[in-house]
């Protein structure tokens, strides 16, 4: 496409004849075509809540618009499809420019997917379906792990797997979570928001998170404190493409001290003796507990991504402690020559979800 500019966008905005409801439900994009058409092929095999005027919104973080010929190419696939392009870049901006959107669409929800993720058939109606029954302010839902492209390696593959079954028992211990009085973190990889909840409130994403990422987990804490309810609906799944670069131990250990490191400074505003010792003293126990995982992988195949990401969490715990900030985002931020992703780790505050 030529003649782009930073307010390239096509699809209508509203359409004053159409008396349903809308639900927007957007997803954030930066050079990740290829997994971007499996979701837009999947979406328009999706079904949809007849009693709610669905649009699928696209906002392309990459300020050349990258995305917007496949984007295009779908327009006439796909009711309703609006393309935006986001040229700030950074995860909680898009985040906002997406919710900014929605609202001036006289939105009733907005939903997020990952542009590296797919829904299930019947997705969407639970997860409006859950929402109305609930009236929750914020409903989340399972991610599940897809499997592997037949051109990965033996190794790939296994580690796949290993993220297949971890993920599996965390959205098992999600769905049963509210039985002990517990709820888990909504995050954006599987999200409905209540846009009259939003507009009341004011809530925002935090756009300081550019880099360290954990700014949909700082909305749903910001969403709790000022008096708006979460729910889980299981039946709401989504599944994740997991790339080849992902697919690996070493990535897998330095996302789990990422997030620790972002998780730690959420929770612990100044350091204390006290808390550098407690600190130290888990941090040092739960390397030693993924060490022993790693050599005794009693949890089945699930033992070797968790006891790396485990080892992973140990190290983040340290690195916080002496004042590391997390910078799991500062190459996409700086040159957006990386994909739009966020952080979904369940132990990213109490939270749960993905690999």
């Amino acid at each position: 496409m030529s003649n782009l500019t930073n307010d390239t966008s096509f699809g209508e905005a509203s359409d004053v004849r159409e008396q349903r409801p809308t639900v927007v439900v957007s997803a954030l994009t930066c050079h990740r075509s290829e997994t971007l058409e499996r979701l837009l092929q999947e979406f328009q095999r999706m079904e949809l809540p007849l009693q709610f005027r669905t649009v699928l919104l696209i906002v392309d973080n990459d300020k050349d618009g990258s995305a917007q010929e496949l984007v295009a190419s779908y327009q006439e696939k796909i009711d309703n499809l609006r393309y935006v392009i986001e040229p700030r870049p950074g995860i909680p901006v898009a985040r906002n420019r997406a919710l900014d959107e929605a609202v001036a669409m006289d939105g009733s929800a907005l939903c997020f997917i990952d542009d590296d993720e797919y829904p299930d058939e019947k997705w969407l109606i639970r997860l409006v379906d859950h929402w109305q029954k609930t009236g929750a302010s914020l409903v989340g839902g399972p991610v599940n792990v897809a499997p592997a492209d037949a051109s990965y390696g033996p190794v790939q593959k296994l580690i796949n797997r290993s993220l297949a079954a971890r993920q599996f028992r965390k959205n098992r211990a999600a769905a049963e979570w509210p039985e002990h009085g517990r709820r888990p973190t909504i995050v954006t990889n599987n999200w409905l928001c209540d846009l009259d909840w939003a507009r009341q409130s004011g809530v925002r994403f935090d756009e300081s998170l550019l880099v360290t990422g954990g700014s949909d987990t700082d909305f749903y804490r910001k969403t709790l404190q000022m008096g708006g309810e979460s729910s889980w609906c299981s039946e709401a799944v989504v599944y994740e493409i997991m790339g080849p670069g992902r697919l690996t131990l070493k990535y897998q250990f330095w996302r789990g001290a990422s997030q620790s490191i972002t998780h730690f400074h959420f929770k612990h505003q100044t350091m204390t003796p006290k808390l550098a010792f407690m600190t130290t003293l888990g941090a040092v126990l739960r390397f030693i507990l993924g060490g022993l995982l790693m050599v005794f992988p009693v949890l089945g195949v699930a033992s070797l991504v968790m006891a790396t990401r485990s080892m992973g969490w140990a190290v983040g715990r340290l690195q916080a402690m002496f004042g590391l900030r997390s910078k799991l985002y500062e190459n996409a931020t700086e040159s957006k020559s990386e994909s739009v992703e966020h952080t979904t780790d369940p132990q990213n505050a109490g939270s749960r979800n993905a690999a």
